[in-house]
Protein backbone atom coordinates (compact mmCIF):
# COMPACT_ATOMS: atom_id res chain seq x y z
CA UNK A 1 0.00 0.00 0.00
CA UNK A 2 2.80 2.42 0.83
CA UNK A 3 4.48 1.75 -2.53
CA UNK A 4 1.23 2.48 -4.39
CA UNK A 5 0.70 5.68 -2.38
CA UNK A 6 4.25 6.80 -3.13
CA UNK A 7 3.81 6.17 -6.84
CA UNK A 8 0.64 8.25 -6.95
CA UNK A 9 2.65 11.17 -5.55
CA UNK A 10 5.42 10.85 -8.15
CA UNK A 11 3.74 13.02 -10.84
CA UNK A 12 3.23 15.74 -8.25
CA UNK A 13 6.90 15.52 -7.20
CA UNK A 14 8.01 15.69 -10.83
CA UNK A 15 5.78 18.72 -11.33
CA UNK A 16 7.48 20.46 -8.41
CA UNK A 17 10.92 19.54 -9.76
CA UNK A 18 10.00 20.89 -13.19
CA UNK A 19 8.56 24.10 -11.73
CA UNK A 20 11.65 24.67 -9.60
CA UNK A 21 13.93 24.01 -12.57
CA UNK A 22 11.93 26.41 -14.73
CA UNK A 23 11.91 29.19 -12.15
CA UNK A 24 15.65 29.01 -11.52
CA UNK A 25 16.34 29.19 -15.24
CA UNK A 26 13.89 31.95 -16.15
CA UNK A 27 15.09 34.27 -13.37
CA UNK A 28 17.87 36.38 -14.82
CA UNK A 29 17.39 35.03 -18.36
CA UNK A 30 17.75 38.56 -19.81
CA UNK A 31 21.25 38.98 -18.39
CA UNK A 32 23.40 41.37 -20.40
CA UNK A 33 20.89 42.07 -23.16
CA UNK A 34 21.01 43.79 -25.58
CA UNK A 35 24.79 43.30 -25.31
CA UNK A 36 25.49 40.70 -28.04
CA UNK A 37 28.48 39.08 -26.29
CA UNK A 38 27.31 38.90 -22.68
CA UNK A 39 27.76 35.11 -22.97
CA UNK A 40 30.57 34.24 -25.43
CA UNK A 41 29.53 31.87 -28.25
CA UNK A 42 25.93 33.07 -28.14
CA UNK A 43 26.63 35.61 -30.85
CA UNK A 44 27.77 32.80 -33.18
CA UNK A 45 24.73 30.57 -32.58
CA UNK A 46 21.98 33.18 -32.32
CA UNK A 47 23.49 35.29 -35.08
CA UNK A 48 23.50 32.34 -37.46
CA UNK A 49 19.88 31.49 -36.66
CA UNK A 50 18.93 35.10 -37.44
CA UNK A 51 20.85 34.92 -40.74
CA UNK A 52 19.09 31.67 -41.72
CA UNK A 53 15.72 33.23 -40.92
CA UNK A 54 16.53 36.36 -42.94
CA UNK A 55 18.09 34.71 -45.99
CA UNK A 56 16.73 31.17 -46.14
CA UNK A 57 20.31 29.90 -46.54
CA UNK A 58 20.69 26.94 -44.20
CA UNK A 59 24.45 26.57 -44.45
CA UNK A 60 25.87 26.85 -40.89
CA UNK A 61 28.63 29.25 -41.98
CA UNK A 62 31.33 27.31 -40.13
CA UNK A 63 31.76 23.87 -38.58
CA UNK A 64 33.08 24.69 -35.12
CA UNK A 65 29.68 23.47 -33.96
CA UNK A 66 27.37 21.10 -35.83
CA UNK A 67 24.12 22.51 -37.19
CA UNK A 68 21.26 21.21 -35.06
CA UNK A 69 21.07 24.06 -32.55
CA UNK A 70 21.28 26.64 -35.35
CA UNK A 71 18.27 24.99 -36.93
CA UNK A 72 16.33 24.57 -33.68
CA UNK A 73 16.81 28.25 -32.87
CA UNK A 74 15.77 29.19 -36.41
CA UNK A 75 12.58 27.15 -35.99
CA UNK A 76 12.01 28.93 -32.66
CA UNK A 77 12.36 32.29 -34.44
CA UNK A 78 9.90 31.15 -37.09
CA UNK A 79 7.54 30.01 -34.33
CA UNK A 80 7.71 33.39 -32.61
CA UNK A 81 7.19 35.18 -35.92
CA UNK A 82 4.23 32.93 -36.79
CA UNK A 83 2.57 33.51 -33.42
CA UNK A 84 2.95 37.29 -33.71
CA UNK A 85 1.68 37.21 -37.30
CA UNK A 86 -1.35 35.23 -36.17
CA UNK A 87 -2.36 37.97 -33.71
CA UNK A 88 -1.68 40.72 -36.23
CA UNK A 89 1.57 42.17 -34.86
CA UNK A 90 3.60 41.19 -37.95
CA UNK A 91 2.66 41.10 -41.62
CA UNK A 92 5.89 39.85 -43.18
CA UNK A 93 9.29 38.52 -42.02
CA UNK A 94 10.82 41.98 -42.42
CA UNK A 95 8.63 43.19 -39.52
CA UNK A 96 10.24 40.63 -37.22
CA UNK A 97 13.75 41.49 -38.41
CA UNK A 98 13.00 45.18 -37.88
CA UNK A 99 11.76 44.38 -34.37
CA UNK A 100 15.04 42.55 -33.64
CA UNK A 101 17.27 45.27 -35.08
CA UNK A 102 15.42 48.41 -34.02
CA UNK A 103 12.44 48.18 -31.69
CA UNK A 104 13.55 45.43 -29.31
CA UNK A 105 17.27 44.68 -29.64
CA UNK A 106 18.06 41.30 -28.11
CA UNK A 107 14.63 39.79 -28.84
CA UNK A 108 16.13 36.95 -30.90
CA UNK A 109 18.48 36.18 -27.98
CA UNK A 110 15.50 35.88 -25.64
CA UNK A 111 13.72 33.47 -27.99
CA UNK A 112 16.86 31.34 -28.40
CA UNK A 113 17.62 31.40 -24.68
CA UNK A 114 14.15 30.01 -24.01
CA UNK A 115 15.19 26.93 -26.00
CA UNK A 116 18.02 26.35 -23.50
CA UNK A 117 15.70 26.99 -20.55
CA UNK A 118 13.27 24.33 -21.77
CA UNK A 119 16.13 21.92 -22.53
CA UNK A 120 17.41 22.47 -18.99
CA UNK A 121 14.02 21.64 -17.48
CA UNK A 122 13.74 18.63 -19.77
CA UNK A 123 17.12 17.38 -18.60
CA UNK A 124 16.02 17.43 -14.95
CA UNK A 125 13.00 15.26 -15.84
CA UNK A 126 15.07 13.03 -18.13
CA UNK A 127 17.51 12.48 -15.25
CA UNK A 128 14.64 11.07 -13.20
CA UNK A 129 13.80 8.73 -16.10
CA UNK A 130 17.43 7.63 -16.39
CA UNK A 131 17.75 7.01 -12.64
CA UNK A 132 14.58 4.91 -12.67
CA UNK A 133 15.59 2.95 -15.77
CA UNK A 134 19.09 2.27 -14.44
CA UNK A 135 18.53 1.42 -10.77
CA UNK A 136 14.75 1.08 -10.26
CA UNK A 137 14.75 3.22 -7.12
CA UNK A 138 12.02 5.83 -7.49
CA UNK A 139 13.19 7.84 -4.47
CA UNK A 140 16.78 7.96 -5.77
CA UNK A 141 15.59 8.92 -9.25
CA UNK A 142 13.54 11.79 -7.81
CA UNK A 143 16.53 12.97 -5.79
CA UNK A 144 18.70 12.92 -8.93
CA UNK A 145 16.11 14.91 -10.88
CA UNK A 146 15.91 17.45 -8.05
CA UNK A 147 19.70 17.70 -7.94
CA UNK A 148 19.87 18.57 -11.64
CA UNK A 149 16.99 21.05 -11.26
CA UNK A 150 18.97 23.13 -8.75
CA UNK A 151 22.52 22.27 -9.91
CA UNK A 152 24.50 25.50 -10.09
CA UNK A 153 26.58 24.73 -13.19
CA UNK A 154 23.47 23.48 -14.99
CA UNK A 155 21.28 26.41 -13.95
CA UNK A 156 24.04 28.85 -14.90
CA UNK A 157 24.33 27.73 -18.51
CA UNK A 158 20.61 27.08 -18.99
CA UNK A 159 20.25 30.87 -19.14
CA UNK A 160 22.12 31.11 -22.44
CA UNK A 161 21.68 30.01 -26.06
CA UNK A 162 24.77 27.81 -26.25
CA UNK A 163 25.08 24.14 -27.19
CA UNK A 164 25.96 22.57 -23.84
CA UNK A 165 22.50 22.35 -22.25
CA UNK A 166 20.76 20.87 -25.33
CA UNK A 167 23.55 18.31 -25.84
CA UNK A 168 23.16 17.30 -22.19
CA UNK A 169 19.46 16.66 -22.76
CA UNK A 170 20.10 14.45 -25.82
CA UNK A 171 22.90 12.55 -24.07
CA UNK A 172 20.64 11.88 -21.08
CA UNK A 173 17.76 10.69 -23.28
CA UNK A 174 20.12 8.39 -25.17
CA UNK A 175 21.29 6.91 -21.87
CA UNK A 176 17.65 6.41 -20.82
CA UNK A 177 17.00 4.22 -23.85
CA UNK A 178 20.37 2.47 -23.49
CA UNK A 179 19.42 1.56 -19.92
CA UNK A 180 16.04 0.28 -21.11
CA UNK A 181 17.83 -1.91 -23.64
CA UNK A 182 19.21 -3.84 -20.68
CA UNK A 183 15.66 -4.90 -19.85
CA UNK A 184 14.02 -5.32 -23.25
CA UNK A 185 16.74 -5.35 -25.96
CA UNK A 186 13.97 -4.16 -28.29
CA UNK A 187 14.57 -2.63 -31.71
CA UNK A 188 12.48 0.38 -30.67
CA UNK A 189 14.76 1.23 -27.74
CA UNK A 190 17.85 0.60 -29.87
CA UNK A 191 16.57 2.98 -32.54
CA UNK A 192 15.59 5.64 -29.99
CA UNK A 193 18.96 5.39 -28.23
CA UNK A 194 20.74 5.78 -31.57
CA UNK A 195 18.46 8.64 -32.63
CA UNK A 196 19.23 10.62 -29.47
CA UNK A 197 22.95 9.87 -29.82
CA UNK A 198 22.89 11.24 -33.36
CA UNK A 199 21.08 14.36 -32.19
CA UNK A 200 23.62 14.75 -29.36
CA UNK A 201 26.50 14.61 -31.84
CA UNK A 202 24.63 17.03 -34.11
CA UNK A 203 24.40 19.50 -31.22
CA UNK A 204 28.01 19.18 -30.08
CA UNK A 205 30.37 16.69 -31.66
CA UNK A 206 31.64 15.08 -28.45
CA UNK A 207 28.05 14.27 -27.45
CA UNK A 208 28.40 11.36 -29.88
CA UNK A 209 30.51 9.58 -27.24
CA UNK A 210 27.24 8.38 -25.74
CA UNK A 211 27.24 5.80 -28.54
CA UNK A 212 29.74 3.85 -26.42
CA UNK A 213 27.06 3.38 -23.76
CA UNK A 214 24.61 2.08 -26.37
CA UNK A 215 27.21 -0.38 -27.65
CA UNK A 216 27.93 -1.62 -24.13
CA UNK A 217 24.20 -2.08 -23.43
CA UNK A 218 23.75 -4.09 -26.63
CA UNK A 219 26.83 -6.16 -25.82
CA UNK A 220 25.74 -6.86 -22.23
CA UNK A 221 22.38 -8.27 -23.36
CA UNK A 222 23.93 -10.11 -26.34
CA UNK A 223 21.56 -8.31 -28.68
CA UNK A 224 21.22 -9.65 -32.22
CA UNK A 225 22.93 -7.82 -35.07
CA UNK A 226 19.61 -6.28 -36.14
CA UNK A 227 19.57 -4.18 -32.93
CA UNK A 228 23.08 -2.90 -33.60
CA UNK A 229 22.05 -1.95 -37.11
CA UNK A 230 18.91 -0.16 -35.83
CA UNK A 231 20.95 1.91 -33.38
CA UNK A 232 23.74 2.68 -35.85
CA UNK A 233 21.44 3.66 -38.72
CA UNK A 234 19.28 5.83 -36.46
CA UNK A 235 22.35 7.66 -35.13
CA UNK A 236 23.88 8.24 -38.58
CA UNK A 237 20.61 9.38 -40.13
CA UNK A 238 19.84 11.73 -37.23
CA UNK A 239 23.25 13.34 -37.55
CA UNK A 240 23.27 13.52 -41.36
CA UNK A 241 19.77 15.00 -41.58
CA UNK A 242 20.36 17.65 -38.92
CA UNK A 243 23.97 18.54 -39.83
CA UNK A 244 23.94 17.80 -43.57
CA UNK A 245 26.70 20.23 -44.53
CA UNK A 246 29.24 18.30 -42.46
CA UNK A 247 28.81 15.54 -45.04
CA UNK A 248 28.35 17.82 -48.06
CA UNK A 249 31.31 20.09 -47.22
CA UNK A 250 33.57 17.60 -45.52
CA UNK A 251 36.84 19.33 -46.48
CA UNK A 252 35.70 22.59 -44.83
CA UNK A 253 34.56 20.60 -41.79
CA UNK A 254 37.97 18.96 -41.53
CA UNK A 255 39.75 22.32 -41.70
CA UNK A 256 37.61 23.76 -38.91
CA UNK A 257 38.23 20.67 -36.77
CA UNK A 258 41.97 21.14 -37.23
CA UNK A 259 41.69 24.71 -36.01
CA UNK A 260 39.53 23.62 -33.05
CA UNK A 261 42.06 20.96 -32.09
CA UNK A 262 44.86 23.54 -32.06
CA UNK A 263 42.68 25.87 -29.98
CA UNK A 264 41.88 23.24 -27.34
CA UNK A 265 45.18 21.36 -27.19
CA UNK A 266 47.77 23.67 -28.72
CA UNK A 267 48.96 25.56 -25.63
CA UNK A 268 51.55 23.31 -24.00
CA UNK A 269 52.24 26.00 -21.38
CA UNK A 270 48.76 25.71 -19.86
CA UNK A 271 47.94 22.83 -17.49
CA UNK A 272 45.34 20.29 -18.53
CA UNK A 273 41.79 21.00 -17.39
CA UNK A 274 41.62 17.94 -15.12
CA UNK A 275 42.84 19.65 -11.98
CA UNK A 276 40.60 22.69 -12.36
CA UNK A 277 37.56 20.46 -12.87
CA UNK A 278 38.40 18.41 -9.76
CA UNK A 279 39.31 21.40 -7.58
CA UNK A 280 36.69 23.92 -8.69
CA UNK A 281 34.33 23.13 -11.56
CA UNK A 282 32.68 20.07 -10.06
CA UNK A 283 32.81 20.91 -6.31
CA UNK A 284 31.44 24.43 -6.84
CA UNK A 285 29.17 23.43 -9.73
CA UNK A 286 27.52 20.48 -7.98
CA UNK A 287 27.93 21.58 -4.39
CA UNK A 288 30.54 19.84 -2.27
CA UNK A 289 28.11 17.31 -0.74
CA UNK A 290 26.82 16.15 -4.12
CA UNK A 291 30.35 16.15 -5.56
CA UNK A 292 31.57 13.92 -2.73
CA UNK A 293 28.58 11.59 -3.01
CA UNK A 294 29.00 11.33 -6.79
CA UNK A 295 32.64 10.33 -6.31
CA UNK A 296 31.60 7.63 -3.84
CA UNK A 297 28.82 6.54 -6.20
CA UNK A 298 31.24 6.26 -9.11
CA UNK A 299 33.64 4.20 -6.97
CA UNK A 300 30.80 1.88 -5.92
CA UNK A 301 29.74 1.50 -9.57
CA UNK A 302 33.30 0.59 -10.59
CA UNK A 303 33.46 -2.06 -7.86
CA UNK A 304 29.93 -3.41 -8.37
CA UNK A 305 29.88 -3.35 -12.19
CA UNK A 306 26.32 -4.48 -12.79
CA UNK A 307 24.81 -3.85 -16.21
CA UNK A 308 23.54 -0.33 -15.44
CA UNK A 309 26.83 0.64 -13.79
CA UNK A 310 28.84 -0.42 -16.82
CA UNK A 311 26.53 1.43 -19.24
CA UNK A 312 26.77 4.70 -17.29
CA UNK A 313 30.52 4.38 -16.72
CA UNK A 314 31.12 3.66 -20.39
CA UNK A 315 29.98 7.21 -21.11
CA UNK A 316 31.17 8.92 -17.92
CA UNK A 317 34.82 7.80 -18.01
CA UNK A 318 35.79 8.51 -21.64
CA UNK A 319 33.89 11.79 -21.72
CA UNK A 320 35.55 12.98 -18.52
CA UNK A 321 38.99 12.01 -19.83
CA UNK A 322 38.44 13.93 -23.07
CA UNK A 323 37.23 17.17 -21.47
CA UNK A 324 39.98 16.93 -18.84
CA UNK A 325 42.83 16.64 -21.32
CA UNK A 326 42.24 19.99 -23.06
CA UNK A 327 44.44 23.00 -22.25
CA UNK A 328 41.61 25.55 -22.04
CA UNK A 329 39.12 25.15 -19.20
CA UNK A 330 35.46 25.99 -19.63
CA UNK A 331 33.05 24.94 -16.85
CA UNK A 332 30.23 24.21 -19.29
CA UNK A 333 32.24 21.30 -20.71
CA UNK A 334 31.30 19.13 -17.71
CA UNK A 335 27.55 19.53 -18.21
CA UNK A 336 26.82 16.22 -20.02
CA UNK A 337 28.30 14.43 -16.98
CA UNK A 338 25.97 16.10 -14.47
CA UNK A 339 22.93 13.79 -14.84
CA UNK A 340 25.10 10.66 -14.54
CA UNK A 341 26.96 12.02 -11.51
CA UNK A 342 23.73 12.97 -9.72
CA UNK A 343 22.28 9.51 -10.39
CA UNK A 344 25.35 7.74 -9.02
CA UNK A 345 25.27 10.00 -5.96
CA UNK A 346 21.55 9.50 -5.38
CA UNK A 347 21.79 5.74 -5.75
CA UNK A 348 24.52 5.40 -3.15
CA UNK A 349 22.62 7.70 -0.76
CA UNK A 350 19.42 5.69 -1.23
CA UNK A 351 21.36 2.46 -0.58
CA UNK A 352 22.71 3.83 2.69
CA UNK A 353 19.31 5.12 3.82
CA UNK A 354 17.74 1.72 3.07
CA UNK A 355 19.89 0.35 5.94
CA UNK A 356 18.48 2.85 8.41
CA UNK A 357 15.66 1.54 10.65
CA UNK A 358 12.27 2.44 9.17
CA UNK A 359 11.45 4.93 11.95
CA UNK A 360 14.54 7.02 11.17
CA UNK A 361 14.34 7.04 7.38
CA UNK A 362 12.30 10.23 7.07
CA UNK A 363 14.92 12.12 9.07
CA UNK A 364 17.73 10.46 7.10
CA UNK A 365 16.16 11.52 3.79
CA UNK A 366 15.71 15.06 5.08
CA UNK A 367 19.36 15.30 6.08
CA UNK A 368 20.49 13.77 2.78
CA UNK A 369 18.38 16.13 0.66
CA UNK A 370 19.60 19.19 2.55
CA UNK A 371 23.25 18.09 2.38
CA UNK A 372 23.10 17.31 -1.34
CA UNK A 373 20.77 20.07 -2.55
CA UNK A 374 21.24 23.15 -0.35
CA UNK A 375 24.80 24.19 -1.42
CA UNK A 376 24.01 24.06 -5.14
CA UNK A 377 20.62 25.72 -4.67
CA UNK A 378 22.27 28.53 -2.72
CA UNK A 379 24.78 29.10 -5.53
CA UNK A 380 22.05 29.02 -8.18
CA UNK A 381 20.01 31.62 -6.29
CA UNK A 382 23.08 33.82 -5.84
CA UNK A 383 23.85 33.57 -9.56
CA UNK A 384 20.26 34.41 -10.50
CA UNK A 385 20.19 37.47 -8.23
CA UNK A 386 23.28 38.85 -9.98
CA UNK A 387 22.09 37.89 -13.48
CA UNK A 388 18.77 39.65 -12.88
CA UNK A 389 20.55 42.99 -12.38
CA UNK A 390 21.84 45.23 -15.12
CA UNK A 391 25.35 44.36 -16.20
CA UNK A 392 27.85 47.23 -15.83
CA UNK A 393 28.07 47.41 -19.62
CA UNK A 394 24.32 47.93 -19.90
CA UNK A 395 24.43 50.48 -17.07
CA UNK A 396 27.15 52.44 -18.87
CA UNK A 397 25.25 52.37 -22.16
CA UNK A 398 22.10 53.64 -20.45
CA UNK A 399 24.05 56.42 -18.75
CA UNK A 400 25.53 57.55 -22.06
CA UNK A 401 22.11 57.45 -23.75
CA UNK A 402 20.62 59.60 -20.97
CA UNK A 403 23.38 62.22 -20.77
CA UNK A 404 25.03 62.50 -24.18
CA UNK A 405 23.63 64.36 -27.21
CA UNK A 406 23.10 62.42 -30.46
CA UNK A 407 25.95 62.32 -32.98
CA UNK A 408 28.57 62.74 -30.25
CA UNK A 409 31.86 61.09 -31.22
CA UNK A 410 32.70 58.36 -28.71
CA UNK A 411 35.84 56.23 -28.50
CA UNK A 412 35.29 52.72 -27.19
CA UNK A 413 37.96 50.31 -25.96
CA UNK A 414 37.44 47.11 -27.95
CA UNK A 415 36.79 43.66 -26.49
CA UNK A 416 34.12 41.61 -24.74
CA UNK A 417 33.88 44.18 -21.96
CA UNK A 418 32.84 47.06 -24.24
CA UNK A 419 29.31 48.36 -23.52
CA UNK A 420 26.62 48.30 -26.26
CA UNK A 421 26.71 52.07 -26.81
CA UNK A 422 24.90 52.24 -30.16
CA UNK A 423 22.26 49.52 -29.76
CA UNK A 424 19.30 51.93 -30.00
CA UNK A 425 18.58 52.03 -33.74
CA UNK A 426 15.18 53.74 -33.72
CA UNK A 427 16.90 56.72 -35.31
CA UNK A 428 20.08 57.17 -37.35
CA UNK A 429 23.13 56.03 -35.34
CA UNK A 430 22.78 57.89 -32.09
CA UNK A 431 26.54 58.24 -31.70
CA UNK A 432 29.57 58.14 -33.91
CA UNK A 433 31.43 55.30 -32.24
CA UNK A 434 35.00 54.30 -33.01
CA UNK A 435 36.47 51.16 -31.45
CA UNK A 436 40.13 51.59 -30.50
CA UNK A 437 42.90 49.43 -29.04
CA UNK A 438 43.39 50.48 -25.43
CA UNK A 439 46.38 48.22 -24.88
CA UNK A 440 48.74 50.32 -26.99
CA UNK A 441 50.06 53.87 -26.82
CA UNK A 442 47.38 56.57 -26.34
CA UNK A 443 46.04 57.66 -29.77
CA UNK A 444 46.18 61.35 -28.90
CA UNK A 445 45.22 62.50 -32.39
CA UNK A 446 41.94 60.59 -32.12
CA UNK A 447 41.34 62.05 -28.65
CA UNK A 448 41.36 65.57 -30.07
CA UNK A 449 38.34 64.76 -32.23
CA UNK A 450 36.21 62.88 -29.67
CA UNK A 451 34.25 63.87 -26.60
CA UNK A 452 34.14 60.61 -24.61
CA UNK A 453 36.32 57.56 -24.12
CA UNK A 454 34.79 54.43 -22.57
CA UNK A 455 37.24 52.00 -20.94
CA UNK A 456 36.74 48.62 -19.30
CA UNK A 457 38.96 46.73 -16.85
CA UNK A 458 38.70 43.58 -14.78
CA UNK A 459 41.04 42.21 -12.12
CA UNK A 460 40.53 38.52 -12.90
CA UNK A 461 39.68 38.73 -16.61
CA UNK A 462 42.47 41.05 -17.69
CA UNK A 463 42.89 39.10 -20.93
CA UNK A 464 39.53 40.49 -22.02
CA UNK A 465 39.26 43.81 -20.16
CA UNK A 466 42.40 45.86 -19.61
CA UNK A 467 43.74 49.36 -20.24
CA UNK A 468 47.41 50.09 -20.90
CA UNK A 469 48.98 51.72 -17.80
CA UNK A 470 50.31 54.61 -19.91
CA UNK A 471 46.84 55.33 -21.26
CA UNK A 472 45.31 55.13 -17.79
CA UNK A 473 47.92 57.55 -16.41
CA UNK A 474 47.23 59.98 -19.25
CA UNK A 475 43.47 59.81 -18.65
CA UNK A 476 43.81 60.39 -14.92
CA UNK A 477 46.03 63.40 -15.59
CA UNK A 478 44.16 65.02 -18.48
CA UNK A 479 40.57 63.67 -18.68
CA UNK A 480 37.60 63.76 -16.32
CA UNK A 481 36.05 60.52 -15.10
CA UNK A 482 32.35 61.43 -15.39
CA UNK A 483 30.98 57.99 -14.45
CA UNK A 484 32.22 54.63 -13.14
CA UNK A 485 30.32 51.36 -13.03
CA UNK A 486 32.04 48.94 -10.68
CA UNK A 487 30.79 45.34 -10.36
CA UNK A 488 32.61 44.66 -7.07
CA UNK A 489 31.14 45.00 -3.60
CA UNK A 490 33.75 47.21 -1.99
CA UNK A 491 33.13 46.12 1.60
CA UNK A 492 33.32 42.39 0.82
CA UNK A 493 36.39 40.35 1.72
CA UNK A 494 35.27 37.40 -0.41
CA UNK A 495 37.44 36.15 -3.27
CA UNK A 496 35.44 35.62 -6.46
CA UNK A 497 36.52 32.86 -8.83
CA UNK A 498 36.48 33.41 -12.59
CA UNK A 499 37.66 31.06 -15.32
CA UNK A 500 40.44 33.04 -16.97
CA UNK A 501 39.80 31.57 -20.41
CA UNK A 502 36.09 32.36 -20.35
CA UNK A 503 35.04 35.98 -21.05
CA UNK A 504 32.04 35.74 -18.73
CA UNK A 505 31.79 38.45 -16.11
CA UNK A 506 29.73 36.74 -13.39
CA UNK A 507 31.90 34.71 -10.98
CA UNK A 508 31.62 30.96 -10.74
CA UNK A 509 32.09 31.08 -6.96
CA UNK A 510 32.41 33.84 -4.37
CA UNK A 511 29.23 35.62 -5.45
CA UNK A 512 29.16 37.87 -2.39
CA UNK A 513 32.20 39.71 -3.79
CA UNK A 514 30.20 41.29 -6.61
CA UNK A 515 27.03 43.32 -6.91
CA UNK A 516 26.46 42.68 -10.59
CA UNK A 517 28.12 41.23 -13.65
CA UNK A 518 30.48 43.01 -15.99
CA UNK A 519 33.88 44.71 -15.87
CA UNK A 520 34.73 48.06 -14.31
CA UNK A 521 33.45 50.47 -16.98
CA UNK A 522 34.55 54.10 -16.85
CA UNK A 523 33.34 56.99 -18.98
CA UNK A 524 35.96 59.71 -19.52
CA UNK A 525 35.33 63.21 -20.87
CA UNK A 526 38.34 64.05 -22.98
CA UNK A 527 40.13 67.40 -22.74
CA UNK A 528 39.01 70.12 -25.16
CA UNK A 529 35.66 68.47 -25.84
Amino acid sequence: MRVVEFRTKTPFALGLIGALALGLRLWGMDYGLPHPTSRPDEERIVGRAQTIFATGEWHPGSFYYPSLLYYVNTVALYGYYGAKKLVGDYERPFDFLFDIAVTRPGLHYRVSRLVSVLAGVGTALATYALGLAAYRRRSAALLAGLAVAVCHVHVRDSHFATVDIPVTLFVTLSLVFAARLLETASSRHAALAGLCAGLAASTKYNGGLVAAAIAVALWRVRAPMSRWICAGLAAMLAFALTSPYVVLRFAAFRNDMSFLQDFLYGSSESPIALWTHLRTTLPAGLGFGLFLASGVGAAVAVKRRNDADVVLLSFLVPFFLIISSVRITFPRYVLPLVPVLTILASDVVASLIARVPRRGRALAWTVAVVALIAPSLSSSLAFDRIAARWDTRVEAARFIAATTPPQTRILLCGGYGAPPVNEDRRRPPAYRVEVIDCLSEPPLAAFNQARLLVTHEHRELSAFSRVAPELLEWLEAHAENVASFDPYRRESQAMPFFFGSDAFYIPYAGFEAVVRGGPLVRVWELPGS
